[in-house]
């Protein structure tokens, strides 16, 4: 019986504490991060002053279009305000490329009498400047994105008379703003690691180029 009085005064073990999870991930605040992936060229090359008609009547065209994959690799950073599981945020990135695109036009003579027209263009760098808006489920935010679009353009189109023989080449490299849009997702690793996947389209306005 004393045995029994003395286990009952024994102080009971507190329980562990129960440490609450988070409802979802939490992405708010600044960050940085690397780049890489793939992306599609699309152009058309419009000759506006008939400048292919004076090498040869059959090489009049009005557009010449082309298209390509190619890859891309950069990075960027920004900042995140997050509300609960809502996020809202800015981002900046910038991206190198070989996105290159050529089309040879030609008037279809054969032999030394042909003529051809060959249309070069290169985007030598692509950045944007967005906004993007989301929500978190788990470790996962859900994203839609868009802004500002920027890119480096290396133009050039050459005429080839093979009868002469002889060139003509005409370049041009310039700096064109347009518009991006997109969505995406991004994986909470852990507190301090994330990893995302985007997809973006970028359209930039027509330009006009006079050689003389």
């Amino acid at each position: 019986t004393a045995g029994v009085a003395s286990a009952a005064d024994l102080p009971r073990k507190a329980p562990a504490p129960v440490v609450a999870r988070a409802a979802c991930a939490q992405f708010g605040g600044f960050y940085v991060g690397i780049s890489g992936g793939g992306g599609y060229y699309s152009n058309t090359w419009s000759d506006r002053d008939a400048w292919t008609s004076e090498l040869s009547d059959d090489l009049q065209r009005s557009n010449v279009r082309a298209d390509k994959f190619g890859w891309l690799a950069g990075g960027g950073g920004g900042y995140n305000w997050q509300r609960n599981c809502t996020v809202f945020g800015i981002e900046i990135d910038y991206s190198w490329t070989n996105l290159k695109t050529t089309a040879t036009e030609t008037d279809g003579d054969l032999g030394i009498d042909t003529d051809s027209l060959t249309v070069t263009n290169k985007i030598r760098g692509l950045g944007t400047a967005r906004t993007r808006a989301g929500v978190v489920v788990d470790d996962l935010l859900l994203y839609v994105t868009g802004g500002l679009a920027f890119a480096n353009f290396r133009r050039t189109a050459t005429q080839t008379d093979l009868n002469t023989p002889g060139s003509e080449t005409f370049s041009s490299s310039t700096t064109r703003l347009g518009w991006t849009a997109g969505f995406g997702t991004e994986w909470a690793i852990n507190a301090n690691w994330s990893l995302k996947s985007e997809v973006l389209y970028a359209s930039f306005s027509k330009d006009e180029k006079t050689y003389t």
